[in-house]
Protein backbone atom coordinates (compact mmCIF):
# COMPACT_ATOMS: atom_id res chain seq x y z
CA UNK A 1 0.00 0.00 0.00
CA UNK A 2 2.60 2.40 0.76
CA UNK A 3 4.33 1.72 -2.49
CA UNK A 4 1.20 2.16 -4.29
CA UNK A 5 1.05 5.66 -2.55
CA UNK A 6 4.41 6.74 -3.33
CA UNK A 7 4.06 6.15 -6.96
CA UNK A 8 0.86 8.50 -6.41
CA UNK A 9 3.07 11.16 -4.93
CA UNK A 10 5.59 10.95 -8.14
CA UNK A 11 2.85 11.12 -10.28
CA UNK A 12 1.10 14.34 -8.54
CA UNK A 13 4.54 16.33 -8.02
CA UNK A 14 4.28 16.46 -4.41
CA UNK A 15 7.34 17.98 -2.87
CA UNK A 16 7.15 18.53 0.47
CA UNK A 17 3.81 18.51 2.49
CA UNK A 18 1.79 16.50 5.77
CA UNK A 19 3.44 13.18 5.99
CA UNK A 20 2.10 9.16 7.07
CA UNK A 21 3.76 6.84 8.80
CA UNK A 22 6.35 3.95 6.62
CA UNK A 23 5.17 0.58 8.64
CA UNK A 24 8.23 -0.53 6.51
CA UNK A 25 10.51 1.92 8.27
CA UNK A 26 8.92 2.72 11.18
CA UNK A 27 9.77 6.54 9.90
CA UNK A 28 7.74 9.20 8.19
CA UNK A 29 6.92 9.51 4.76
CA UNK A 30 5.36 12.20 2.44
CA UNK A 31 1.62 12.11 1.31
CA UNK A 32 -0.36 13.72 -0.98
CA UNK A 33 -1.67 16.65 0.13
CA UNK A 34 -5.29 16.68 0.11
CA UNK A 35 -6.27 13.20 -0.71
CA UNK A 36 -9.94 12.41 0.18
CA UNK A 37 -10.12 9.36 1.31
CA UNK A 38 -12.82 6.80 0.26
CA UNK A 39 -13.93 4.97 3.70
CA UNK A 40 -14.89 6.68 6.99
CA UNK A 41 -13.47 6.15 10.47
CA UNK A 42 -16.63 6.59 13.24
CA UNK A 43 -14.94 7.36 16.72
CA UNK A 44 -16.89 6.63 19.70
CA UNK A 45 -15.56 8.43 22.94
CA UNK A 46 -19.44 8.77 24.99
CA UNK A 47 -19.55 5.18 27.34
CA UNK A 48 -17.68 3.13 26.18
CA UNK A 49 -14.06 3.35 23.25
CA UNK A 50 -14.47 1.92 20.14
CA UNK A 51 -13.88 2.59 16.68
CA UNK A 52 -15.08 1.50 13.33
CA UNK A 53 -14.22 1.67 9.35
CA UNK A 54 -17.20 1.53 7.02
CA UNK A 55 -19.32 0.10 9.43
CA UNK A 56 -16.70 -2.91 10.39
CA UNK A 57 -15.17 -2.52 14.42
CA UNK A 58 -11.67 -3.03 14.88
CA UNK A 59 -10.45 -4.03 17.80
CA UNK A 60 -7.07 -1.33 18.93
CA UNK A 61 -4.74 -1.26 21.70
CA UNK A 62 -5.09 0.61 25.03
CA UNK A 63 -2.48 2.45 23.80
CA UNK A 64 -3.71 2.99 21.06
CA UNK A 65 -7.18 4.11 22.09
CA UNK A 66 -5.32 6.72 24.22
CA UNK A 67 -3.68 8.18 21.48
CA UNK A 68 -6.86 8.36 19.31
CA UNK A 69 -8.93 9.92 21.93
CA UNK A 70 -6.19 12.00 23.09
CA UNK A 71 -6.43 13.45 19.45
CA UNK A 72 -10.00 13.14 19.27
CA UNK A 73 -10.08 15.82 22.14
CA UNK A 74 -8.04 17.96 20.82
CA UNK A 75 -9.95 18.73 17.54
CA UNK A 76 -8.12 16.16 15.97
CA UNK A 77 -4.45 17.73 15.46
CA UNK A 78 -1.89 18.26 18.41
CA UNK A 79 1.86 18.89 18.57
CA UNK A 80 3.85 15.87 18.54
CA UNK A 81 6.00 16.74 21.34
CA UNK A 82 2.74 17.58 23.74
CA UNK A 83 1.25 14.42 22.66
CA UNK A 84 3.94 11.95 23.41
CA UNK A 85 4.62 14.12 26.74
CA UNK A 86 0.99 13.60 27.49
CA UNK A 87 0.84 9.57 26.70
CA UNK A 88 4.43 9.04 28.29
CA UNK A 89 4.47 11.26 30.88
CA UNK A 90 7.16 9.32 32.68
CA UNK A 91 9.98 9.44 29.86
CA UNK A 92 12.12 11.83 28.31
CA UNK A 93 11.34 13.49 24.76
CA UNK A 94 13.46 11.36 23.00
CA UNK A 95 11.89 8.34 24.60
CA UNK A 96 8.64 9.36 24.26
CA UNK A 97 8.34 10.68 20.92
CA UNK A 98 9.88 6.80 19.82
CA UNK A 99 7.16 5.59 21.98
CA UNK A 100 4.47 7.88 19.55
CA UNK A 101 5.82 6.43 16.56
CA UNK A 102 5.77 2.67 17.47
CA UNK A 103 1.74 3.30 18.68
CA UNK A 104 1.09 4.74 15.30
CA UNK A 105 2.92 1.59 13.77
CA UNK A 106 0.71 -0.63 15.86
CA UNK A 107 -2.56 1.01 14.55
CA UNK A 108 -4.61 -0.86 12.54
CA UNK A 109 -3.79 -0.04 8.63
CA UNK A 110 -7.07 1.25 8.41
CA UNK A 111 -6.74 3.82 10.94
CA UNK A 112 -2.93 4.37 10.97
CA UNK A 113 -2.85 5.59 7.33
CA UNK A 114 -5.81 7.74 8.29
CA UNK A 115 -3.34 10.05 10.03
CA UNK A 116 -1.05 12.90 8.95
CA UNK A 117 2.13 14.53 10.06
CA UNK A 118 2.94 17.96 8.82
CA UNK A 119 5.32 20.77 10.80
CA UNK A 120 5.57 19.08 13.77
CA UNK A 121 1.95 18.24 14.31
CA UNK A 122 -0.10 14.66 14.30
CA UNK A 123 -3.75 14.84 12.65
CA UNK A 124 -6.65 12.98 11.42
CA UNK A 125 -7.55 13.86 8.13
CA UNK A 126 -10.61 14.18 6.91
CA UNK A 127 -13.26 11.72 7.12
CA UNK A 128 -13.19 10.97 11.17
CA UNK A 129 -16.87 11.03 12.56
CA UNK A 130 -16.20 11.75 16.09
CA UNK A 131 -19.62 11.20 18.40
CA UNK A 132 -17.79 13.77 20.53
CA UNK A 133 -17.52 16.30 17.83
CA UNK A 134 -21.56 15.59 17.05
CA UNK A 135 -23.23 15.79 20.81
CA UNK A 136 -20.98 19.31 21.32
CA UNK A 137 -22.14 20.68 18.19
CA UNK A 138 -25.73 19.66 18.71
CA UNK A 139 -25.59 20.82 22.52
CA UNK A 140 -24.87 24.31 21.05
CA UNK A 141 -27.00 25.05 18.17
CA UNK A 142 -28.80 28.08 17.84
CA UNK A 143 -31.74 26.36 16.15
CA UNK A 144 -34.66 26.91 18.44
CA UNK A 145 -35.84 23.16 18.58
CA UNK A 146 -33.40 20.26 19.35
CA UNK A 147 -35.60 17.82 20.22
CA UNK A 148 -34.67 15.62 17.53
CA UNK A 149 -31.44 14.65 15.91
CA UNK A 150 -31.01 14.83 12.39
CA UNK A 151 -31.76 11.01 11.85
CA UNK A 152 -35.20 11.44 13.36
CA UNK A 153 -33.53 9.56 16.50
CA UNK A 154 -34.19 11.82 20.12
CA UNK A 155 -31.66 13.84 20.71
CA UNK A 156 -31.82 12.77 24.59
CA UNK A 157 -30.53 9.71 23.28
CA UNK A 158 -26.87 11.63 22.17
CA UNK A 159 -26.18 12.43 25.58
CA UNK A 160 -26.66 9.51 27.71
CA UNK A 161 -23.43 8.92 27.86
CA UNK A 162 -20.53 10.71 29.99
CA UNK A 163 -16.88 11.37 28.19
CA UNK A 164 -15.10 7.70 28.95
CA UNK A 165 -16.07 7.45 32.28
CA UNK A 166 -14.26 4.43 32.69
CA UNK A 167 -10.55 6.09 31.93
CA UNK A 168 -8.75 7.81 34.49
CA UNK A 169 -6.17 9.64 32.81
CA UNK A 170 -5.52 12.76 34.25
CA UNK A 171 -5.25 14.89 30.14
CA UNK A 172 -8.68 13.43 30.13
CA UNK A 173 -10.36 15.01 33.56
CA UNK A 174 -10.90 18.50 32.39
CA UNK A 175 -12.13 17.48 29.15
CA UNK A 176 -14.55 15.08 30.77
CA UNK A 177 -15.85 17.58 33.28
CA UNK A 178 -16.50 19.85 30.94
CA UNK A 179 -18.25 17.79 28.73
CA UNK A 180 -20.42 16.79 31.67
CA UNK A 181 -21.27 20.23 32.34
CA UNK A 182 -22.55 21.00 28.90
CA UNK A 183 -24.27 17.58 28.62
CA UNK A 184 -26.17 18.32 31.73
CA UNK A 185 -27.03 21.76 30.65
CA UNK A 186 -28.42 20.27 27.12
CA UNK A 187 -30.55 17.35 28.85
CA UNK A 188 -32.41 20.56 31.01
CA UNK A 189 -32.87 22.58 27.50
CA UNK A 190 -34.27 19.46 25.79
CA UNK A 191 -36.16 18.73 29.24
CA UNK A 192 -37.90 22.60 29.32
CA UNK A 193 -38.44 22.17 25.37
CA UNK A 194 -40.69 19.26 25.92
CA UNK A 195 -42.41 20.61 28.61
CA UNK A 196 -43.20 23.74 26.35
CA UNK A 197 -44.82 21.12 23.70
CA UNK A 198 -46.40 19.20 26.38
CA UNK A 199 -44.29 16.38 26.26
CA UNK A 200 -44.16 15.85 29.92
CA UNK A 201 -42.83 12.05 29.35
CA UNK A 202 -39.85 13.00 27.36
CA UNK A 203 -38.96 15.90 29.81
CA UNK A 204 -38.66 13.39 32.64
CA UNK A 205 -37.13 10.94 30.60
CA UNK A 206 -34.34 14.04 30.07
CA UNK A 207 -34.46 15.44 33.78
CA UNK A 208 -33.82 11.71 35.18
CA UNK A 209 -31.03 11.37 32.53
CA UNK A 210 -29.52 14.23 34.12
CA UNK A 211 -30.52 13.31 37.72
CA UNK A 212 -28.76 10.33 37.08
CA UNK A 213 -25.05 11.85 36.42
CA UNK A 214 -25.80 14.46 39.48
CA UNK A 215 -28.33 13.28 42.16
CA UNK A 216 -28.20 16.81 43.75
CA UNK A 217 -28.46 19.04 40.96
CA UNK A 218 -31.94 20.83 42.31
CA UNK A 219 -32.62 22.31 38.87
CA UNK A 220 -32.54 18.86 37.48
CA UNK A 221 -34.76 17.94 40.40
CA UNK A 222 -37.16 21.24 39.78
CA UNK A 223 -37.65 19.89 36.14
CA UNK A 224 -38.37 16.09 36.98
CA UNK A 225 -41.17 17.32 39.32
CA UNK A 226 -42.38 19.75 36.90
CA UNK A 227 -42.67 16.94 34.37
CA UNK A 228 -44.56 14.68 37.00
CA UNK A 229 -47.16 17.95 36.93
CA UNK A 230 -47.65 18.21 33.84
CA UNK A 231 -48.77 14.54 33.00
CA UNK A 232 -50.97 14.65 35.70
CA UNK A 233 -48.89 12.35 38.20
CA UNK A 234 -48.93 14.58 41.29
CA UNK A 235 -48.15 11.11 43.24
CA UNK A 236 -44.98 10.99 41.56
CA UNK A 237 -44.24 14.63 41.90
CA UNK A 238 -44.66 14.48 45.74
CA UNK A 239 -42.36 11.45 46.00
CA UNK A 240 -39.55 13.23 43.41
CA UNK A 241 -39.73 15.98 46.02
CA UNK A 242 -39.47 13.86 49.09
CA UNK A 243 -36.41 11.49 48.05
CA UNK A 244 -34.59 14.88 47.28
CA UNK A 245 -35.54 16.04 50.27
CA UNK A 246 -34.56 13.33 52.20
CA UNK A 247 -31.02 13.10 49.95
CA UNK A 248 -29.89 16.85 50.50
CA UNK A 249 -30.50 16.49 54.08
CA UNK A 250 -28.68 13.54 54.43
CA UNK A 251 -25.54 14.54 52.11
CA UNK A 252 -25.50 18.29 52.41
CA UNK A 253 -27.94 19.29 55.79
CA UNK A 254 -29.69 21.38 54.03
CA UNK A 255 -33.56 21.76 52.13
CA UNK A 256 -34.53 22.34 48.84
CA UNK A 257 -35.08 25.76 47.83
CA UNK A 258 -38.33 27.63 47.82
CA UNK A 259 -38.79 27.02 44.09
CA UNK A 260 -39.07 23.38 44.14
CA UNK A 261 -41.05 23.27 47.85
CA UNK A 262 -43.56 25.72 45.97
CA UNK A 263 -44.06 23.37 42.79
CA UNK A 264 -45.64 20.74 45.59
CA UNK A 265 -47.19 23.03 47.86
CA UNK A 266 -50.62 22.77 47.93
CA UNK A 267 -50.32 18.92 46.29
CA UNK A 268 -50.22 17.05 49.50
CA UNK A 269 -48.38 16.41 52.61
CA UNK A 270 -45.04 18.47 52.11
CA UNK A 271 -41.94 18.73 54.07
CA UNK A 272 -40.35 21.78 52.95
CA UNK A 273 -37.52 21.37 55.91
CA UNK A 274 -39.33 22.04 58.36
CA UNK A 275 -40.83 25.14 57.07
CA UNK A 276 -38.62 27.74 56.34
CA UNK A 277 -36.90 27.65 53.12
CA UNK A 278 -35.64 31.94 53.58
CA UNK A 279 -32.40 30.10 55.14
CA UNK A 280 -31.81 26.72 53.22
CA UNK A 281 -28.46 26.19 54.99
CA UNK A 282 -28.68 23.71 58.02
CA UNK A 283 -28.04 25.02 61.16
CA UNK A 284 -24.34 24.79 62.43
CA UNK A 285 -23.81 21.97 65.25
CA UNK A 286 -23.20 24.23 68.52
Amino acid sequence: MIVKHYFFIKKVGVRSGPRVLDRRSGGWGAAAVGAVPASCVRLRLLGRFAVAVDGSSLSVSRTGQRLLARLALNEGVEDRGVLAGALWPEHAGARAQANLRGAVWRLPAALHRRLRLGAGMLAFDDGWDVDLHASERLAGAAAPDLSRRPDGLPASSVFRHDLLPDWDEPWLLLHRERYRQLRLHALENLARQHLDANRPFDAADCALLAIASEPLRESAQRLLVRSHLAAGNRAAALASYERFRRLLADELGVVPGPELTDLVRGVGHVRPADGDHRNHAAMPPR
